[in-house]
C-alpha cells in the first residue's frame, strides 16, 4: 500500500492567507477606494459597480478559493485513511490469531507447554516457575480480543491497535520471563549433560514458532505504520533467545 501523507499544518495554510491578503488584497482595494470615489464623482456609477465586483470575486479567489481546496484535502486523506483501516483490519486479525496455537493448554511444543511442563518436574521447581494467572490473563484477553477484532470496523482501528499492541507486548514480556528461569537453570550447573540437551532442545524447538509469529506481527507493524506515515504501532518486539 501506498504512504498516506498527512495535509500540511494548518498554521503554514493561516500564514500563507495572511501573506496573500497582505501582500496583494490590501493594495488592491487601497487603489480601488479613491478609484470609486473618482468614478462616482463622475457619474460612472456602473464603472464603480464593475470595480467593486472585480475586487469580490479577487477577495474569493484569494482567500475563500484556498479554503475549499484546502478542506477537500483533507477530506480526501480522511477517507484515504478510512480506506487504509478497513483494508489493514482482516491483515491484523490474522496475524493475532497465529498467537492462539501459541496459548493452547495442551500443547507440549510451545514455549508456555514446555515451561509449564518443566515446571511439574521436582527437580526443576526451583528454577521453573511460571505464572499461570498471568498465561490465564493472557489467555482470556486474547480471546476476547479475536472476536473483537473480526467484527470492528475502521471506527474502531485506533482501539483496535492500541489493544493488539498491549496484548502482543505482555506476551513477549510474559515468554521472556520464561527463557530467564531456564537460563538460570542451566548456570545453575545441577543437571547432567544429557537433561542439559533434552531442556535446550525442547526451548528451542518452541521459540522458532514463537519468533516466526512476533516477526510476522513487527512485518504488520511496520508496513502499517509506513502507510498511514506515522507510528500507529509499537513496532519494538523482542524475539526469544536460543538456550546456549
Amino acid at each position: 500500500m501506498g504512504n498516506w501523507m498527512a495535509f500540511r499544518n494548518p498554521e503554514d495554510v493561516k500564514e500563507q492567507k495572511s501573506s496573500i491578503f497582505k501582500d496583494y488584497v490590501l493594495p488592491i482595494g487601497a487603489l480601488l477606494i479613491p478609484t470609486i470615489s473618482f468614478l462616482a464623482q463622475n457619474n460612472s456609477s456602473w464603472w464603480g459597480s464593475l470595480a467593486i465586483a472585480a475586487y469580490v470575486v479577487i477577495v474569493l479567489i484569494f482567500l475563500v478559493v484556498p479554503a475549499i481546496i484546502q478542506g477537500v484535502k483533507k477530506w480526501n486523506a480522511y477517507l484515504k485513511r478510512r480506506q487504509f483501516e478497513s483494508n489493514y483490519l482482516p491483515e491484523i486479525f490474522a496475524s493475532l490469531r497465529r498467537f492462539q496455537p501459541l496459548m493452547e493448554p495442551n500443547h507440549s511444543d510451545t514455549v508456555w507447554g514446555v515451561w509449564d511442563s518443566a515446571s511439574r518436574t521436582s527437580e526443576m521447581q526451583k528454577f521453573i516457575r511460571p505464572s499461570h494467572s498471568h498465561y490465564y490473563t493472557l489467555s482470556a484477553w486474547l480471546e476476547h480480543l479475536q472476536p473483537t477484532i473480526s467484527t470492528s470496523t475502521s471506527k474502531n482501528f485506533k482501539l483496535v491497535t492500541s489493544e493488539t499492541s498491549a496484548w502482543v507486548q505482555q506476551y513477549v514480556s510474559f515468554c521472556r520471563d520464561g527463557y530467564y528461569q531456564f537460563e538460570f537453570l542451566l548456570q545453575s550447573g545441577q543437571f547432567d549433560e544429557s537433561k542439559v540437551r533434552e531442556i535446550k532442545q525442547s526451548w528451542n524447538n518452541a521459540r522458532d514458532e514463537h519468533n516466526q509469529a512476533i516477526t510476522n506481527w513487527k512485518t504488520l507493524c511496520l508496513e502499517v505504520n509506513t502507510s498511514f506515515g506515522e507510528n500507529i504501532f509499537n513496532a519494538h518486539y523482542e524475539t526469544l533467545k536460543t538456550l546456549e
